[in-house]
């Protein structure tokens, strides 16, 4: 992650070398050398996973579908799959921090440190830059086609593509003019983003510090403030359809909403340990955080408990998951050191 990861995630290679060529003076890395399969070096298979090198940060997760799966991280660490996580390729293309990445088909995203955007279309076999125009920490990202994608990120930052990235224009948020008094009295002129997550083509949601959340209902265009204070940051945001969504946050701060974000409840899911990330596959969700804690539901929400898993002290820091949908589905979840697999999705 960026480093604004750092506020709040406490006490936070072995790859071959890149070949690299130039396209309109932009690096152009390609990704057919990897360091080993199964188990590369420094990394160990447990019974629920895989066990890394201490020192690796995993920050984002995305599966294309049941079988290929990406995760990116810390000092340009890529993991990738093939066999849907029975074995991983591990890569590092640069010693940047990678926060997020996204995929559609074969084209995918990979976001992060002092603007950073890398993209390919060919399935990851090559990533290109491309340009931000930013130099804050870009977190999460997220597409709705091809074409139209949204990246958030540090001091506020919201970022808009129409055509796949090619150019990424900052949606324009006077923060100044919409924060709160007792938020500009305190000394907070912009928000840090963490998340974003649109219910369809037109209704999307993003989240970050004093318990911000932001709504658009025109595609992301444009953006207002739904939910804001003196409170602890929101890390994530999902819903289950329509109407229920859930956001997560900082030592188990969490809201819901059941009218479809008009109005934002506080919730007890989790009582002390901060939640980084929260997703949904129809009424199986899960929700992943510090010291090794994994949620989950299979009813939409009406009821949370803790997964079982095969961890010992000291537990990890999950920050990012995935949810294969299945008969026998998985649930992915990494953070420190770890890429763990969880979970069964019940049948409808």
């Amino acid at each position: 992650m960026g480093k604004i990861w750092f506020f709040f995630l406490a006490g936070l290679c072995l790859a071959p070398t890149c070949l690299f060529a130039e396209q309109h003076g932009l690096p152009l890395v390609r990704m057919d050398t990897p360091s080993a399969v199964e188990c590369p070096s420094g990394m160990r298979k447990i019974h629920q996973g895989f066990l890394l090198n201490p020192r690796d940060k995993l920050f984002g997760i995305h599966f294309i579908d049941n079988r290929n799966g990406w995760i990116v991280g810390a000092d340009g660490l890529i993991l990738m799959t093939a066999d849907g996580g029975k074995s991983w390729n591990r890569y590092t293309i640069s010693e940047e921090i990678f926060n997020d990445i996204f995929f559609i088909g074969e084209k995918g995203w990979i976001v992060g440190e002092s603007g950073l955007i890398m993209h390919t279309d060919d399935g990851g076999k090559h990533w290109l830059r491309q340009p931000s125009n930013v130099a804050m920490s870009l977190m999460r990202v997220f597409f709705l086609d091809r074409s139209k994608g949204f990246i958030v990120g540090a001091d506020g930052t919201i970022l808009r593509t129409v055509d796949g990235g090619s150019s990424w224009k900052t949606v324009d948020f006077d923060w100044i003019s919409r924060l709160p008094m007792d938020l500009l009295d305190a000394g907070i002129l912009s928000i840090n983003l963490y998340d974003i997550f649109f219910n369809n083509e037109t209704s999307g949601w993003i989240v970050g510090d004093s318990g911000t959340i932001l709504h658009s209902e025109d595609g992301g265009k444009q953006w207002r403030i739904v939910h804001i204070g003196l409170l602890p940051p929101l890390f994530s945001i999902s819903f289950v359809n329509a109407k229920e969504g859930w956001a997560v946050g900082q030592n188990g701060f969490s809201v819901k909403t059941e009218d479809g974000g008009k109005i934002w409840k506080k919730v007890v899911i989790e009582k002390e340990n901060s939640l980084f990330k929260i997703r949904f596959c129809n009424n199986y969700g899960v929700i992943v955080g510090d010291h090794g804690t994994i949620i989950e539901t299979s009813d939409g929400g009406k009821t949370w408990d803790k997964a079982a898993t095969d961890l010992h002290p000291p537990y990890p820091w999950f920050v990012d998951a995935w949810i294969i949908p299945s008969d026998s589905a998985a649930v992915w979840s990494v953070g420190r050191a770890i890429i763990l697999k969880t979970g069964i999705i019940p049948k409808e």
